[in-house]
């Protein structure tokens, strides 16, 4: 980090189509007969998977595959590969790994990256330390901020938001000094969700002999929850129609990951149990009614998303579980609801112990020109 430039944040996170309020102070050591001061605003969406097939391989014959298109190095490809513009001479089609050769297919998703920019001054700066506040606008419909990368590398994604500061010298057309930070981004979710479940089904013993219903129904007091937070549910257990007893209630937190490329493959990428908490069960001819529980929300969750190349979702689930001796039910009964994880982050701390402001640029700036959109590049 550059310790001449520090990014402060009223707001850990952004709620989408609100302004990223905060402040940034600069230390300028020496004096500059022209600079200009630029802050700028960027997004960026993408998915990756690279898939390594294994493909028959002769090494006494090694001009069966261009050296070229060979990379000998191991996990280049997770090193290297992006979605975006980058030398063509990173873009291996084979890897080889001792005497296995592996074939590298690339899946992209990737998305408009745009960039807001506003000149904050230009003219003389003497040496001194400097501040000033700025709002950066947000988009109604922008996605929860998030990142992803599986243990081996070959499965990424990100949607990120990073505001830039640049002191350039346009005399001579070279940049003093520049500094990023991340800013985090919660987007909008739909006002109406779905927050009550009911379904039933039929419990089953040896040779198929029906015997009875039942019916389970959960509900939610609602949708949004940071990482961390307490999930309460109200569940009832309906076994009143049957001769069998339900042994337990599973209560279980299901994420779901897609990547989308650019050709609108879908692909899988995780569907995990995130978490899973037995509740007692009810026997025969009874009913367990308006049943209340606690489920703690794990704080290692990222943030939910949806968008056109990831979707990362969450699912509230609860199972009516019959597994006495022959006996089972006819099909798994299961409510189901969607909940949205929000992205959360602890407040920020900066030291300024030692910094002694000049007046001179405690400017306030509010207003930002969108100059350029950049479309991204795809290597073939």
């Amino acid at each position: 980090m550059n310790r001449n430039v520090l990014f402060k944040f009223f707001d850990p996170v952004t709620l989408a189509g609100d302004q990223i309020r905060g402040e940034c102070f600069i230390r300028i050591t020496q004096e500059i007969p022209k600079a200009q001061i630029v802050l700028t605003f960027q997004t960026k969406m993408y998915s990756k998977i690279i898939d390594k097939k294994q493909i028959p391989y002769d090494q006494s014959n090694p001009q069966m595959i261009p050296e070229k298109l060979v990379e000998r190095a191991q996990r280049i490809q997770v090193t290297l590969d992006s979605p975006f513009r980058q030398p063509k001479q990173t873009q291996k089609k084979y890897e080889l790994n001792g005497d296995i050769m592996y074939r590298v297919i690339r899946h992209y998703g990737t998305h408009e990256s745009f960039v807001y920019t506003q000149e904050l001054y230009t003219g003389q700066v003497k040496p001194g330390d400097y501040k000033f506040q700025f709002s950066v606008p947000t988009q109604y419909n922008m996605s929860s901020s998030f990142s992803y990368k599986s243990e081996d590398g070959l499965k990424q994604a990100k949607c990120g938001y990073k505001v830039t500061l640049r002191v350039d010298l346009p005399d001579e057309a070279s940049t003093l000094m520049m500094e990023s930070a991340d800013v985090f981004i919660n987007g909008r979710t739909a006002s109406e969700c779905e927050q009550f479940r009911q379904c039933e089904g039929n419990i089953v013993q040896f040779l198929c002999l029906n015997r009875g219903t039942v019916e389970l129904s959960l509900k939610i007091n609602k949708n949004n929850f940071i990482p961390g937070e307490q999930l309460q549910i109200e569940y009832t257990l309906d076994n009143t129609r049957s001769q069998r007893s339900i042994s337990r209630v599973e209560a279980r937190l299901i994420n779901k990951l897609t990547f989308i490329d650019d050709d609108e493959m879908e692909r899988v990428v995780e569907n995990v149990k995130v978490f899973q908490q037995n509740l007692g069960g009810v026997n025969s001819g009874q009913k367990l009614e308006r049943q209340n529980a606690l489920l703690e929300i794990p704080k290692y969750l990222r943030a939910t998303i949806k968008t056109n190349i990831i979707r990362n979702q969450y699912f509230l689930q609860m199972e009516a579980i019959a597994d006495a001796f022959l006996t089972w039910l006819s099909v798994p009964v299961v409510c189901q609801i969607p909940i949205n994880i929000q992205e959360s982050q602890l407040p920020q701390k900066i030291n300024l112990e030692g910094w002694n402001f000049l007046p001179i640029m405690n400017v306030s700036v509010n207003a930002f020109s969108n100059l350029t959109v950049q479309q991204s590049f795809v290597p073939t």
